[in-house]
């Protein structure tokens, strides 16, 4: 055990430099309503089957769950000004002076229903789909232009303690991964949305295929105190494939390579105990994390390091109600879980900064989970 140490700990240092100059493209992630309530996911926090996007190295750590099925869907936007809009509004509703502003941004991510998987004993593995669209608008040209994508991803890793004595506990893991995303580049006029799905098989389409690795390393004192670093994507090429037209997919594309962001979270994590607390709370987590660490070497325009900070806690009840709280993109989060056995359901209302700075471009958004794990 002790050889394999030094070596991990060298791949991890030289894979998390590794591309930081190449062509950057999103990352390969699923939404989560349980995340959402507390602040996004934090690297230290590894106790369920979403380890799979937390860390590697909390496999080893975990209790066995196998997961059938989920639907997580996330909306954000400028969801009370619509709804104001439309309580307000006495006629058929006009979003078009909403969307003309230079600072619109609107998004839709469902994860699933594909989530078969499972974490415990070291091992995790698990496939899954993701279908999401994220909208823009061209102020100059009055146009909006939403993207649409659908991804099919495949993950497995391994973990293992390599120190452990006591109250003190040393994991490392990795996470190897295989993805595949098809995106619609679609366009209206935004005083003619219905124009956008017109001609959808004449829209430029492209598609992103590669592989991937992430890395974890995850210290527990007396198993209520925990650290953590998680490297996400350090080495995940992708192959771009560009088409001129949907039409034209499978035959002759023009071709490049890439790679997905790769970033780099530092978290910490305490597990709240006493006597009275126990008679009524099953958990009591508080977390802290600073993700994105390589933010500025990898953006062309990096972000504000507060919107970097992420805070999160949860209290389970009885082993039934979670109700969550924290705060990301320096916004809060709210949350609540009811875990019924067979099914879990998931509810989180959230801000979210499309901006560089805090308060620069802010929107709201709302999630619900329904997952399927045993």
């Amino acid at each position: 055990m002790k050889n394999r140490r030094p070596a991990f700990l060298v791949v991890f240092a030289a894979a998390a430099c590794t591309f930081l100059g190449a062509e950057n493209i999103k990352p390969f992630v699923m939404p989560s309503a349980r995340a959402a309530g507390f602040g996004g996911i934090h690297a230290a926090q590894g106790d369920d089957f979403s380890s799979l996007f937390s860390n590697p190295a909390s496999f080893a750590g975990i209790e066995r769950q196998f997961s059938a099925a989920e639907i997580s869907i996330s909306l954000y936007g400028p969801v009370f000004e619509m709804l104001d809009l439309a309580v307000h509004s006495s006629g058929p509703v006009d979003i078009t002076s909403l969307i003309a502003s230079g600072d619109f941004a609107a998004g839709f991510d469902m994860g699933g229903p594909v989530a078969l998987g499972w974490v415990g004993g070291g091992l995790g593995f698990g496939i899954f789909n993701r279908t999401y669209a994220d909208a823009v608008v061209d102020p100059s040209l009055l146009l909006l232009r939403p993207a649409v994508s659908e991804e099919v991803l495949l993950l497995g890793g391994y973990s293992f303690p390599v120190f452990k004595k006591r109250d003190h506990r040393l994991d490392v893991g990795f996470l190897g991964k295989a993805y595949y995303r098809g995106t619609l580049n679609l366009e209206s006029s935004i005083t003619d949305i219905a124009d956008m799905f017109s001609g959808v098989s004449s829209r430029p389409f492209e598609t992103h295929f590669g592989v991937g690795l992430d890395l974890g390393i995850k210290y527990t004192f007396a198993g209520k105190l925990s650290f953590a670093a998680a490297g996400y994507d350090v080495f995940s090429p992708a192959l771009v494939t560009r088409y001129a037209s949907f039409s034209d997919y499978g035959g002759g594309g023009s071709q490049d390579y890439a790679t997905v962001t790769p970033r780099l979270a530092l978290g910490a994590l305490y597990k709240i105990q006493n006597d009275f607390l126990d008679r009524y709370v099953s958990d009591f987590i508080v977390m802290l994390d600073y993700r994105d660490i390589l933010d500025p070497f990898t953006a062309s325009s990096p972000r504000n390091p507060l919107l970097n900070i992420g805070f999160g806690l949860e209290v389970k009840l009885l082993r039934v109600l979670s109700v969550r709280a924290g705060a990301a993109d320096a916004l809060p989060s709210f949350g609540f879980g009811i875990d019924m056995k067979i099914l879990q359901f998931d509810f989180a209302v959230r801000g979210k900064e499309m901006g560089s700075d805090p308060g620069k471009q802010s929107v709201y958004a709302v999630d619900l989970g329904l997952l399927f794990r045993y």
